[in-house]
C-alpha cells in the first residue's frame, strides 16, 4: 500500500450468514488479522458485531460494537504471531476491562489504556460496547512517551488533553468517508501528541519527583551531542525518551532552555580546546567551528560574554584572566551591582 493510500474495510455479524458457530469464527479471524493472534471467549452460542478499521501503511483506528466477550493475547499466540506495534484503547460508550493478568483495571468513558501488543494482556466487556483501538507503530511513539521496555498496561486518565485527543479520534472516525491519507495520518499524529502530553502529566503539572532524571539524561545527551549541527529539542527529546514538550517543562523549572545548554556545553568544549596544546595549530575560528558554532563572530561575542575574555585573550594565557573575571562577578553580585 503507499504510504498515502487510505481504505476502509470491516466485517458485520448482523448481516446474512453470520450466525452461531459461523458469526463466533468471523469475529475471532477478524480480531486475529488485524491485531494478532487472540483467544476470544464468547458468553452465548449466538454473537452480534460491527466493526470498521481505517488504515494507511501508518496507522489503523478500528472502531467497534459488540455482545459481551473476554479477549486475551497470550504468550504462545505472541510466538507464533509477533506484531510489534502498540495500540491505545478508549471506551466510547460503557465500560473496557484491561489488564496483564486479568481485566482488572476498568476504563471508563474519557479514559485509555496504551498497551504493546506483544506482551500478554485481558481486555473484556459487557454487551452494548462502543470502542475504538489505535494501532500504532512504535517508531510513531518513540520521542513522545518513555516506552523503553514497556510491557505492561499504561492508563491515560481522564484528563483534558485525553479529553481531546478522544474526540479527535472519534471525528476521524465520524468523517471516515471524507478522508484521504494524508489527512489521517496528520490527525493520527496530532492525537499522538495530545495523548503524549496526556499521558506525562503535561496538562496539569509533570511530577517533579522524575525531574533530576530527566535532568540527568539531558545533561549527558548535551555532553555527547553539542557538537552536532543538526541538534534539536526534538532530536534530543526522542533519544532520551521523553516527549519535547515535556523535556522542555522540566528545563524550564530548573531555570534553563535547551538553546543554553548547549551554548555552554559548547563554549566549555572551546575553553578546553583553547587552553590545549593538541589544538594550538587550529584557528580560533577552526575551533568555534570544530564545537558547533557556524559564525566566528558569534562564537567571539558569546565566549566573551559567557567567560568575560574574549577568545584571542585567553589563548595568550587567560585563564588568569577568566578567574578574575569570576571573581569580579562575584563581588558585583554580593555589593549589588549589574
Amino acid at each position: 500500500m503507499n504510504a498515502t493510500a487510505y481504505s476502509i474495510d470491516g466485517v458485520d455479524t448482523r448481516e446474512p450468514g453470520y450466525s452461531g458457530a459461523h458469526a463466533h469464527a468471523a469475529w475471532r479471524e477478524w480480531s486475529s488479522m488485524v491485531h494478532g493472534e487472540f483467544r476470544v471467549d464468547f458468553t452465548g452460542d449466538s454473537f452480534t458485531g460491527r466493526t470498521y478499521r481505517q488504515r494507511t501503511e501508518t496507522f489503523q483506528l478500528v472502531s467497534w460494537t459488540s455482545e459481551r466477550e473476554h479477549v486475551r493475547r497470550e504468550r504462545r499466540g505472541i510466538e507464533r504471531d509477533p506484531r510489534g506495534h502498540y495500540e491505545l484503547l478508549l471506551p466510547v460508550k460503557s465500560t473496557l476491562h484491561v489488564g496483564v493478568d486479568g481485566p482488572d483495571h476498568t476504563l471508563n468513558v474519557g479514559d485509555m489504556a496504551l498497551t504493546p501488543i506483544d506482551s500478554p494482556f485481558h481486555l473484556a466487556h459487557g454487551d452494548g460496547i462502543q470502542g475504538l483501538m489505535l494501532l500504532i507503530p512504535p517508531e510513531r511513539l518513540e520521542g513522545r512517551l518513555d516506552i523503553a521496555g514497556s510491557r505492561g498496561i499504561r492508563i491515560v486518565a481522564d484528563t483534558g488533553l485525553a479529553c481531546v485527543s478522544r474526540d479527535l479520534l472519534l471525528s476521524l472516525f465520524r468523517e471516515r468517508h471524507h478522508l484521504t491519507g494524508v489527512q489521517f495520518d496528520a490527525a493520527v499524529e496530532r492525537a499522538l501528541d495530545l495523548v503524549a502530553l496526556a499521558a506525562a502529566g503535561e496538562d496539569t503539572a509533570p511530577p517533579r519527583s522524575g525531574d533530576a532524571a530527566v535532568l540527568a539524561s539531558v545533561s549527558r545527551h548535551v555532553r555527547d551531542h553539542a557538537t552536532d549541527l543538526d541538534f534539536s529539542i526534538g532530536s534530543m527529546a526522542a533519544a532520551i525518551g521523553w516527549s519535547p514538550r515535556y523535556v522542555q517543562a522540566v528545563l524550564a523549572r530548573a531555570g534553563m532552555t535547551a538553546t543554553e545548554l548547549v551554548r555552554q556545553e559548547r563554549l566549555e568544549m572551546a575553553r578546553l580546546r583553547l587552553g590545549s596544546d593538541d589544538f594550538r595549530d587550529q584557528s580560533i575560528a577552526d575551533v568555534a567551528t570544530s564545537v558547533g558554532f557556524q559564525s566566528p563572530s558569534a562564537f567571539s561575542a558569546a565566549f566573551k560574554r559567557h567567560f568575560g575574555v574574549a577568545p584571542r585573550e585567553f589563548r595568550r594565557g587567560g585563564g588568569d584572566l577568566i578567574a578574575t573575571h569570576a571573581r569580579r562577578r562575584v563581588v558585583e553580585g554580593e555589593s549589588g551591582h549589574v
